[in-house]
């Protein structure tokens, strides 16, 4: 898909739990760095998002993979993303457990939903969202 590249001040985004265990996992937290502080991207939080990340970090098979406590990861998370309230309004979505991304992606106003979840990336949104995967995003804010 290709994309035009959007107004910096357009970045506001939610990011998958997957993304988030493949960053962590991956110790690329520099090109999340990256993207907060040159690309002006704005990454959203909501309480679903930050249990559903806990519970993935938790299981025994994925924890294995975390050098630090997953305190330390879940701080940082914190500090990087900007929290929303939000309420179960979506019901779009194939797979029902993941219709919170889409609550907190309208409800935060964001331009941005970015996920590896097939499920995720076919379900039919309003123009206002853009539902990506993340090398398309990349592309779309100017990350090789």
């Amino acid at each position: 898909m290709l994309y035009e590249k959007t107004d910096i001040r357009d970045n506001k985004t939610v990011f998958d739990t997957n993304l988030w265990i493949s960053y962590f996992i991956t110790g690329k937290l520099t090109e999340l760095v990256d993207m907060i502080l040159n690309k002006r991207v704005i990454l959203y939080r909501s309480d679903e998002l930050t249990q559903e990340l806990r519970e993935v970090m938790l299981r025994p098979k994925i924890k294995r993979y975390f050098p630090l406590n997953i305190d330390q990861y879940l701080a940082l998370y914190e500090r990087i993303t900007i929290y929303c309230k939000t309420e179960a309004k979506f019901k779009n979505c194939t797979d029902a457990k993941d219709n919170f991304l889409f609550d907190l992606a309208y409800q935060s106003h964001s331009n941005f939903l970015v996920s590896g979840d097939k499920k995720v990336l076919q379900t039919p949104v309003k123009k206002s969202l853009k539902v990506l995967n993340l090398s398309d995003y990349k592309s779309m804010i100017g990350i090789k």
